[in-house]
């Protein structure tokens, strides 16, 4: 098996989606997005239903940020087209909560997309070979650019800060 950058998924220009059941206030998509906020990342919560997240239930997110929630979009072509300093991006980085067939499926959707994704980082239980599969031959990520390990226990060792403006949407 390829060694994992962990490092790699992080940039300091880089944006930020989160796939899962994010709306729901303590799932582990939820977690996962209130991670990204806690650690002043640009992040985008998206599900298929839209949305928001409560910033307000985590007093370490409430310290870190003026926002009281995070609107969930559609896809993550949706969240991407509401931030304005897009031409200040390197690409995306996309973290799953998902069953391996809805982040199969969201995959073949970023296939079609203009945008570039550097990684992808599939949360425990979330992945299955043809995702990895997917990720690595039709949308042309380093293998060591797909990792399959534990933001939440892992993430803090190798995150970037970034240099965009979080408050840009």
């Amino acid at each position: 098996m390829v060694k994992q950058q962990l490092s790699a998924f992080f940039g300091p220009n880089r944006l930020y989606f989160v796939c899962g059941k994010v709306y729901q206030d303590l799932s582990y998509a939820n977690r996962v997005v209130h991670w990204f906020v806690q650690h002043e990342l640009p992040v985008f919560p998206i599900t298929p239903s839209g949305g928001v997240v409560d910033l307000s239930t985590d007093s370490s997110t409430q310290n870190r940020t003026k926002l009281q929630n995070l609107s969930v979009f559609g896809s993550i072509a949706e969240g991407l087209a509401q931030y304005p300093a897009q031409k200040n991006i390197d690409g995306a980085s996309v973290c799953f909560v998902t069953p391996p067939p809805v982040t199969l499926s969201i995959l073949q959707q970023l296939e079609k997309e203009s945008f570039t994704v550097q990684s992808v980082w599939f949360q425990p239980g979330s992945w299955d070979g043809k995702c990895i599969e997917w990720a690595q031959q039709r949308l042309h990520i380093d293998p060591a650019k797909v990792i399959n390990d534990c933001i939440l226990v892992n993430g803090y060792s190798y995150y970037t800060k970034s240099e965009l403006p979080l408050n840009a949407r």
